[in-house]
């Protein structure tokens, strides 16, 4: 009995082996042998002629895809075929996907590399061709996937860095249209729209962004600086103050708020906010002349002193920190170290 059970199974099994191998045709089978020897020559051969045999079959433009198109780097022949073979099947389109995916991954990751290349570039004709070619890769990377952030970023800040504005404002229209936001592309298209006679149009429409993503920190204190720019410190002080509430561990805007502070007379709050920067960084030269310069405009010659003194000797070539130095010593009556000062100031003028 036992044998004439083996014998059985061994007979089912074969019964199966011939179903399989007769709904498969030759050439697909031909095909995968060709995959085991590495020849993707021949095996591309073998899937064309399947294709051309069995258009509804699902399985030869997912091999053309992945095994012969995806492995040359055939990115836009891979991609196609994938998405034959998910519109004939569904249960391709998870694969699908993860293949685009990954086309998307390698051709961004190429136009990184560039991009990487021009940063350490010394020379900048060779640093400008560098970014060329990222540029090149970055829309590549679109054709697979156009929702991608990172390309499109990649692309802003290309064009930024060769001075293309138009291509920047490009870049940012694209986003738009896909309604997707990347905080760089639009801080640098916040940059290149700032022009003589748009300047008007250009805050309308960074207020416009500014409200509509207020965690874009960057876009806020660019807000904030075109406004400075233009002296309406009333509104510069409202964004830096909306920006500090919705960031309030931002040294950037608390440096910011306090040269509005000092704009418009309050120093007592300016040298509040130069305070708090002062206490992550206390040898920061520039916060150190601003925050003696906001006492000294508040009359307050000791502490200007105090703080002016620290600054020129953290940094002695610098001569703003000697013109409050002398200042505030010859408010206070030190009519002699004042002097001494002055001359200093003088000379590095």
């Amino acid at each position: 009995m036992r044998t004439k059970n083996a014998i059985y199974l061994l007979s089912v099994f074969a019964i199966t082996l011939l179903v399989i191998t007769a709904c498969q045709s030759p050439e697909v089978t031909s095909a995968k042998v060709y995959f085991q020897q590495e020849n993707l020559d021949a095996a591309e051969e073998q899937l064309l002629i399947a294709l051309d045999k069995e258009p509804m079959n699902p399985e030869v433009p997912y091999l053309l895809a992945s095994g012969v198109y995806g492995p040359r780097r055939d990115y836009d022949k891979a991609k196609e075929m994938v998405e034959k073979a998910a519109a004939l099947d569904p249960t391709y389109t998870d694969k699908a996907d993860q293949f685009i995916k990954k086309f998307w991954a390698d051709i961004y990751s190429e136009g990184a590399n560039f991009f990487n290349s021009a940063l350490k570039s010394v020379f900048p004709a060779e640093k400008d061709s560098l970014l060329l070619l990222a540029t090149e890769k970055f829309e590549k990377s679109l054709t697979m996937k156009d929702d991608e952030i990172s390309s499109y970023n990649g692309l802003a800040k290309c064009f930024f860095m060769l001075q293309d504005t138009a291509k920047v404002i490009d870049v940012a229209n694209r986003l738009k249209a896909k309604d997707i936001f990347d905080k760089d592309t639009f801080f640098y298209y916040g940059q290149v729209i700032w022009t003589p006679g748009n300047q008007e149009t250009a805050l309308a429409e960074l207020q416009s962004i500014a409200n509509q993503y207020p965690e874009a920190g960057d876009i806020q204190l660019l807000l904030v600086g075109y406004l400075s720019d233009l002296e309406r410190y009333d509104e510069a002080l409202e964004v830096a103050r909306t920006a500090a509430i919705n960031d309030p561990d931002n040294l950037d805007i608390s440096f910011i708020l306090a040269q509005i502070y000092g704009k418009i007379g309050d120093f007592e709050s300016a040298q509040f906010e130069f305070q708090k920067v002062l206490a992550s960084n206390p040898d920061d030269v520039e916060v150190l002349v601003r925050i003696s310069e906001a006492y000294f405009n508040a009359k307050d010659y000791v502490m200007a002193e105090e703080y002016s003194r620290r600054a020129v000797e953290l940094s002695p070539d610098d001569f703003y920190g000697y013109d409050i130095l002398w200042k505030s010593l010859y408010n206070q009556g030190k009519l002699e170290e004042a002097e001494e000062y002055r001359e200093i100031e003088k000379t590095l003028r």
